[in-house]
């Protein structure tokens, strides 16, 4: 039977959902249901007035820029008419104002070439290169680097017409030039030319497409003396500042402005050049303007199909694809008296500008409904808030397996403070846990979100055992808390170790570890983060006997094997006890080469399947060709020595390098049965370094072979028959 809590000992509890409609239903029936009312009521029609206002001010302002972008071309053509050698043809080395036809090309962008014509037929030509399209710029052979391109086409009385082009670069520096004597462009023939017949008038041809731009634009032209003595000044002028202002000025972020003639040709579009559109006749080329039907925007077809040319102004309604959009159009005039037309588009779900003095008022009006709420709220709000945003951040630390205490999450709502209660026991068994499997397994477990059962998969795994020299003696003579502090620093240091390496602590067996690469996290380098962490045990162990010896106190001396094999990994035992390890032949060769260090004087002795995967950068000795107990395939045995890269304390001295070359030498000459020369070879190691038991060891061996060598067939392996 479950005892109740005492009323008078226990705070009481609320139910969740309780404090949750509350909440809502005083706040979303008050304040929600007054808004959207009065939202309804009015921000459609102040929508409407917003967008007229709005479009109407970019027109203003466009029709500003449009004045702005002719004037200058216009009072530029009409000053340069006035200059006193204008009226000298060029000749071979140019014209007198090309300087100032260069200067108005730099600092006016929307200029793109000027040049002049004469009745006689001479023409003079600066143009800029830098938006020239790259056909164009083959076609005149420009230069690399060339940023303005001079032409003159001299025509000799009764001789050919001579084109010259000379190339400048961003410093009027001339780059190249060539010259040729054929048929060439005559000015005369143009219909900028004769356009401009009438002295002291500025004409301007309709919109078209440049071809060496394939951008729209026009041109300008002005007769700058009469006939037959004089000539025409013409400038292209691209309209590609117009382009880039109606980029800039729309409303909305989805919103549209162009502009467009009266045969609704598209003068102005955010993206110039994709207005041009190219034909083919007669099988050339021809560049033409697009118009709203034929550009392919819904939008623009649209408002194409209720355009109303003879209107001054339209606020037109319309939906293209479920949204809706307005549109404004007003006409304007051009400097020439033609009619233009700018349209601005956007979607009315755009619009807020509108409405924004009615949110003002419901936010008033919402203002004292919430004013009235706030103490509730705030009572309710922490009520629910708080805990849960503690209880959270539990279960993100708890995901993360970070596991550390933390104080305990208080609150009056009964299903949080259940909840609390049950992520701090699953915090705190989840800590537990993790002290018993390897922490991967943990993390992998918690993230599938599964419940695990017996089995396991084959996998390559590199496995390490470790042991300790004489453990046995020293647990004799040692008190036993002693013993099991200094057991536990020992175990603690090569765990660091092998976890900072991603390796997985299987099990402790005694004085030994056991651990494995590549499980439960795949792990493509796992031979060589598993030879790491053997190098890094080995050198805490070392520093950590230091220590000890400094304070009188016994060494534990580790010794460590390692193997590269295919092994069975997962869950084994019963379905109430599992334990995840790494089972087959694999794990008892691993077992068996830790064991052999005792018969090599050795540290660290891995199999050759381990060498081969690790990759490059370790320094191994070959040690020998054995048959551990319980094998019955030959395998060499390697000492792994040291490591030559981004650990320097890993990395052996230049006389152990030496050394182990010296020692491969001496082993070459055993695998070819030079028995006296593999005999006086190991003999030399053994007697410079009498400490290395595995040059004691070959160095016995050879001796008694260059006296008996073994017999033909013998496969070259030392065989154990003990653990």
């Amino acid at each position: 039977m479950v005892q109740q809590d005492a009323p008078s000992k226990r705070r009481r509890r609320y139910p969740l959902s309780l404090n949750i409609l509350t909440i809502f239903l005083l706040l979303m029936i008050a304040v929600a249901g007054s808004i959207t009312w009065y939202n309804y009521r009015t921000s459609s029609d102040r929508a409407m007035m917003a967008s007229r206002r709005l479009m109407h001010d970019i027109v203003g302002q466009f029709t500003g820029q449009l004045t702005e972008f002719f004037s200058k071309a216009r009072s530029f053509v009409v000053l340069s008419a006035e200059h006193p050698g204008i009226k000298h043809p060029p000749v071979d080395e140019g014209h007198s104002l090309e300087g100032l036809f260069i200067k108005a090309l730099a600092s006016h962008p929307q200029f793109f070439g000027i040049y002049l014509g004469y009745d006689d037929g001479h023409f003079f030509q600066v143009v800029r290169l830098g938006q020239l399209a790259p056909k164009a710029r083959e076609d005149i052979k420009a230069p690399p680097g060339a940023m303005y391109g001079v032409r003159s086409i001299i025509q000799n009385p009764g001789g050919p017409r001579i084109v010259t082009w000379r190339f400048l670069d961003e410093q009027k520096r001339q780059l190249s030039a060539w010259s040729l004597s054929a048929p060439a462009y005559d000015p005369r023939g143009r219909p900028w030319y004769k356009l401009a017949q009438e002295a002291g008038r500025v004409y301007g041809t309709n919109y078209y497409v440049f071809d060496s731009l394939r951008e729209p634009g026009m041109t300008l032209a002005y007769r700058f003396a009469p006939a037959p003595k004089g000539g025409v000044l013409g400038v292209d002028v691209s309209a590609r500042t117009l382009c880039e202002f109606t980029a800039s000025h729309k409303v909305g972020d989805s919103g549209l402005t162009v502009v467009f003639d009266s045969q609704r040709r598209l003068v102005a579009y955010p993206q110039a050049k994709q207005i041009v559109k190219v034909a083919r006749q007669d099988g050339k080329e021809v560049l033409g303007l697009a118009t709203l039907d034929n550009l392919g925007n819904p939008l623009l077809g649209e408002l194409s199909r209720l355009f109303d040319p003879q209107a001054k102004e339209q606020l037109l309604n319309f939906e293209v694809k479920g949204r809706e959009y307005a549109a404004g159009v007003e006409r304007i005039k051009d400097f020439q008296g033609q009619w233009n037309y700018v349209a601005v588009l956007t979607p009315l779900d755009e619009l807020m500008g509108p409405i924004i003095q009615s949110n003002l008022r419901s936010l008033l009006i919402s203002l004292l409904i919430m004013l009235a709420s706030v103490p509730l709220v705030v009572i309710i709000a922490r009520r629910i808030s708080r805990p849960l945003g503690q209880v959270v951040a539990e279960t993100k630390a708890m995901r993360n397996l970070q596991l550390e205490p933390t104080p305990a999450i208080d609150s009056h709502i009964s299903e949080i403070h259940r909840l609390t209660q049950s992520v701090a026991t699953m915090k705190t068994t989840l800590r537990t846990f993790s002290r018993y499997v390897p922490v991967d397994l943990v993390r992998q477990l918690v993230f599938s979100g599964k419940e695990q059962g017996l089995g396991g998969e084959k996998r390559v795994l590199t496995l390490m055992f470790s042991d300790v020299a004489n453990f046995t003696d020293m647990a004799e003579h040692m008190d036993p808390e002693a013993l099991m502090l200094k057991a536990s620093a020992y175990f603690s240091g090569l765990c660091e170790e092998i976890q900072a390496n991603q390796g997985t602590i299987d099990k402790f067996i005694g004085d030994a570890i056991m651990a494995f690469w590549n499980a439960p996290l795949a792990d493509a380098e796992h031979a060589a983060h598993a030879c790491r962490a053997a190098l890094l045990c080995r050198r805490h162990s070392q520093q950590m006997d230091q220590a000890w010896q400094e304070a009188g106190q016994p060494i534990m001396h580790t010794r460590l094997g390692l193997h590269t094999g295919e092994v069975i990994v997962g869950n084994v035992g019963a379905a109430q006890r599992m334990d995840y390890t790494a089972l087959g032949a694999a794990v008892n060769l691993a077992s068996r080469l830790e064991g052999l260090n005792k018969v090599y004087g050795t540290q660290i002795l891995a199999s050759q399947a381990v060498r081969r995967a690790a990759g490059e950068g370790f320094v191994w000795r070959t040690v020998d060709q054995v048959e551990p107990k319980g094998t019955s395939e030959p395998t060499l045995i390697y000492e792994l020595v040291g490591l030559l890269g981004d650990l320097p304390e890993l990395a052996p001295d230049p006389a152990a390098l030496e050394y182990c070359d010296r020692w491969e030498a001496a082993f070459a000459l055993y695998r070819e049965r030079d028995w006296p020369g593999a005999a006086q070879a190991f003999a030399a190691l053994a007697g410079e370094r009498p400490s290395d038991q595995a040059a004691q060891v070959l160095a016995r061996r050879t001796a008694a072979f260059a006296a008996d060598p073994p017999p033909p067939d013998w496969d070259g392996s030392a065989v154990y028959d003990s653990k």
